[in-house]
C-alpha cells in the first residue's frame, strides 16, 4: 500500500469525488461527450500521478485542500493521453484497465473529442484551484504544459510512432520514455512543489526525481508485458513482442533492464535522503511505482 500522512483511502476516495464533480454533465445537447469522457476518466486506476500530487505536497507541509484541484488536473490530462494512444491510428489497443478502450465503445470521432474535453478541463481545472496564488496557478500551467507537450509526453508519443517498424538505439529508447512517461510524473511532483511554495533548487531535485522513476516505472511496465499477470494488468500479455516494439528489454534483456530500473529507484531514494525528506510520504510511495505487479 501507498502511504501517506492522510489515509490512502481517504485520499483516493477525495480524488474519486472531486474527479465526479468536475465532470458533471451538462443537462442540455453536450452531454453525450461528458459521459464518453467520464467512461474513461472514472474507470478505476492507480491514481499514481495525482497521488504523487498530494504525496509531494504532504512532504513539504501542504494540506489536500490546495493540491485536490491540481491532482485532478493531472489525472485528465493522463486520461486524455490514453484515450488518444488507445486510438487505431496509434496504439490501436482494444482494452485499457480490464475495460473495453473509449475507441472500441463510443464513435472513434467521439472518443478524439473525448480526449480532447479533458485536456482542456485540465486547464480549467487548475485555474480555478481554490487556496493558491494567482502565480502559483500560472506556474503549474506553465509545468504542465511544458511537460505535456512537444518537448514532453506529445514529443515522446510522435517519437514513438516515428520509430514504428525501426531498429532504434536504447538513448532514442530512452527519450521516448522520458516524454511519454517520466514527463508526467515530473510534472506531478513539481506541481505539488509549487502548491507548497519550494525555492527554485527543490522544484528542480524534483524534476529530477520525477524523470529516474518515470524511466523506472517505463522498464517495469516493459518487464510486466513479459512476464505479469493478464488479470492483474487488465490488458493483454506479450502484446510488445507481438507488435514488433523496441522495449527495454529487447533492447537490454530481461536482467539488465530489472537491474537498471531497480538502480535508478535507489538513485533517487537516495536523492530523497540528501534533501531530507527520506522518511516524507514522497519517498514512501515511490518505491510502490516500480516494486509492483501491474
Amino acid at each position: 500500500m501507498i502511504k501517506t500522512h492522510l489515509p490512502l483511502q481517504e485520499c483516493k476516495d477525495s480524488l474519486e469525488k472531486a474527479l465526479d464533480r468536475l465532470l458533471t454533465p451538462p443537462e442540455g445537447p453536450y452531454s453525450y461527450i461528458f459521459h464518453a469522457a467520464r467512461y474513461s476518466l472514472l474507470t478505476p486506476g492507480k491514481r499514481l500521478r495525482p497521488l504523487l500530487v498530494i504525496a509531494t505536497g504532504e512532504t513539504f507541509g501542504v494540506s489536500l485542500e490546495k493540491t485536490l484541484n491540481p491532482a485532478c488536473a493531472l489525472e485528465m490530462i493522463h486520461t486524455y493521453s490514453l484515450i488518444h494512444d488507445d486510438l487505431p491510428c496509434m496504439d490501436d489497443d482494444d482494452l485499457r484497465r480490464g475495460k473495453p478502450t473509449l475507441h472500441t465503445v463510443y464513435p472513434e470521432g467521439q472518443a478524439v473529442l473525448a480526449g480532447d474535453l479533458l485536456l482542456t478541463l485540465c486547464f480549467q481545472t487548475l485555474a480555478s484551484s481554490p487556496n493558491l496564488t494567482a502565480k502559483q496557478i500560472v506556474d503549474m500551467i506553465s509545468v504542465l504544459s511544458k511537460h505535456a507537450g512537444g518537448t514532453g509526453m506529445i514529443g515522446g508519443q510522435s517519437l514513438d510512432l516515428f520509430s514504428e517498424d525501426k531498429v532504434i538505439s536504447w538513448e532514442t529508447l530512452k527519450a521516448i520514455h522520458m516524454g511519454k512517461t517520466a514527463a508526467l510524473l515530473s510534472a506531478s511532483l513539481e506541481i505539488g512543489g509549487i502548491a507548497a511554495g519550494v525555492c527554485t533548487s527543490i522544484l528542480k531535485e524534483l524534476c529530477l526525481i520525477g524523470q529516474k522513476i518515470g524511466l523506472s516505472f517505463q522498464i517495469i511496465d516493459d518487464i510486466l508485458d513479459v512476464e505479469g499477470d493478464q488479470t492483474t494488468l487488465g490488458k493483454p500479455l506479450g502484446s510488445d513482442q507481438e507488435n514488433h516494439k523496441t522495449t527495454s528489454i529487447s533492447l537490454l534483456g530481461l536482467d539488465a533492464a530489472k537491474k537498471l530500473s531497480e538502480e535508478l529507484l535507489q538513485s533517487v531514494l537516495e536523492q530523497c535522503k540528501n534533501m531530507q525528506i527520506e522518511q516524507s510520504p514522497l519517498a514512501q510511495m515511490l518505491p510502490k511505482l516500480v516494486h509492483r505487479s501491474f
